[in-house]
């Protein structure tokens, strides 16, 4: 029993790697092929922003629908953070390009166990979801990321400067702090982080090549661009 317990581990492993090894050959097809979109109009990434039912943000032209690159993310996970400077703008110019359909899927991973740590997560993520204009949602998730502060300082994210940040870019203060302190918009930040665990979501950032896990810590272009 235990030689045939640790012959299905190393399967599993084995499957696991080739599933991965598919998934960066796959990226790397993606960064080399060209745009199927050169006769459009010029378009930026924020013009391509739309919300979908279940909360998640899609970036995509008109028409692409495959492949889809998910991107879980957490705003107080420095990893999260790494992988936007990293890779974020090369998933975006992909799907400015057509090459792919981006879904972000912000939620808090950080259990209420983690105290301070989960509150700034869930201040954050809460306050994205009152970003109503799709132009300028990717702007505010830029702030967020751009001020990201310590995992364990207590306050961190604080509701004044969440409100600041929208302002800064055009939101107006009053709808913006009332939809901050709505249940509603609460609930609605609980059911997001719900959604990510049910799928499986263990860590951020979980990024998804048609539901395959990829590696993330690599450029995915050269050079990479940063947000």
């Amino acid at each position: 029993m235990v030689g045939t317990s640790r012959f299905q581990s190393i399967r599993t492993r084995v499957v696991k790697l080739a599933v991965a090894a598919v998934a960066l050959i796959v990226l790397a097809v993606l960064s080399l092929a060209p745009s199927g979109q050169r006769e459009q109009a010029a378009v930026s990434a924020s013009d391509l922003v739309s919300f979908r039912p279940d909360g998640t943000v899609l970036m995509a032209r008109p028409g692409v629908t495959a492949p889809v690159l998910e991107v879980y993310e957490d705003y107080q996970c420095p990893y999260c953070r790494d992988f936007e400077r990293l890779n974020g703008g090369v998933a975006r110019e992909w799907a400015v390009q057509g090459k792919v359909a981006l879904i972000i899927h912000p939620f808090t991973v950080f259990s209420e166990n983690a105290g301070v740590t989960h509150d700034n997560s869930r201040r954050a993520l809460t306050a994205s979801l009152c970003v109503t204009d799709p132009r300028k949602w990717l702007a505010y998730h830029d702030e967020l990321y751009a001020h990201q502060p310590e995992e364990t300082l207590e306050g961190g994210f604080p509701v004044e400067e969440l409100v600041r940040y929208a302002k800064g870019i055009g939101i107006a203060e009053a709808g913006f702090t009332a939809c901050l302190n709505s249940r509603e918009t609460s609930d609605r930040a609980d059911a997001l982080s719900r959604l990510a665990l049910d799928r499986g979501v263990q860590g951020t950032p979980t990024i998804r090549l048609d539901g395959r896990d990829v590696d993330w810590s690599r450029p995915w272009a050269t050079p990479a661009q940063q947000v």
